[in-house]
């Protein structure tokens, strides 16, 4: 999956940030490359506490108003020659249901900012200062889906979002398992570990409050190189509500405003 732009420059760097490995990452259903060959498919064996543990926190953050964290986020890339290199990033991600996101994500290989309220999409590409902006559906479910089916966009830590979280994520895991209570930063977590025929999902929840996620571990091992994706989320906050106000995009004066490219659908 790729995010491209009318502007060939802006269109690569907004590629890497949030359409591209890391991106992608924060999504266990989607690959950074082609999708493998269907198997047979295989009745799920998921430990009932796991997958317990799991729908709390689904619930937990698909029945929240508003919410908000950020993240530290480390992820591969993988070079010619199997060279694999790993880049870091933060990211403050908000949403106030049901049609307000922000995303402010910097990373090793550039910095995007998105603000999604009622029905319009824009994002911010900062080194080269030039946005976009588009109509959407007026919730951010439906804008999740359409974003990434007709841009080829997907949003960093998007499942999070969702109405329901485990709904795409329970999809495609066939393996489940509680390892058991382990440490991030301070915080005791139950540690979640799963996989799907081309990832292995870890998650520490925490245990001490709402049942947040307080890190990430996706390992692409089907992939040249196996990449990872690495996210720590911390300052987690469900106030009753947001100001409209850090939904709507503050961009600078001399930004320049170009075009979404439509992704042309491929034939049968």
């Amino acid at each position: 999956m790729s995010f491209k732009l009318a502007a060939a420059a802006c269109g690569a760097a907004m590629g890497i940030a949030l359409g591209l490995n890391p991106a992608l990452a924060a999504d266990p259903s989607a690959s950074p490359t082609q999708v493998a060959p269907p198997v047979q498919a295989s009745v799920p064996s998921i430990d009932p506490h796991a997958d317990e543990l799991l729908s709390k926190t689904c619930a937990a953050l698909g029945a929240a108003d508003a919410l908000s964290f950020h993240a530290e986020i480390l992820f591969d890339k993988v070079l010619p020659h199997a060279v694999k290199v790993q880049y870091a990033a933060e990211m403050n991600f908000a949403l106030q249901r049901p049609d307000e996101l922000a995303v402010d994500y910097h990373s090793d290989l550039g910095g995007k900012q998105l603000w999604y309220q009622n029905d319009t999409l824009t994002i911010f590409d900062e080194p080269h200062e030039m946005y976009a902006s588009m109509k959407v559906p007026s919730s951010i479910d439906t804008m999740l889906d359409q974003v990434e089916q007709k841009q080829h966009l997907t949003l960093p830590l998007s499942n999070l979002a969702y109405s329901d979280p485990c709904l795409r994520i329970r999809k495609q895991i066939i393996f489940g398992s509680y390892i058991g209570v382990n440490d991030v930063n301070g915080v005791e977590c139950d540690h979640l570990a799963f996989s799907s025929r081309n990832i292995d999902l870890q998650l520490w929840l925490d245990r001490s409050g709402k049942p947040v996620p307080r890190k990430i571990v996706i390992n692409y091992r089907t992939e040249p190189g196996s990449p990872e994706y690495i996210a720590v989320l911390s300052d987690w906050k469900f106030p009753k509500e947001i100001s409209d106000s850090h939904f709507s995009p503050q961009l600078p004066k001399d930004a320049k405003r170009i075009e979404f490219l439509k992704v042309k659908e491929s034939q049968p």
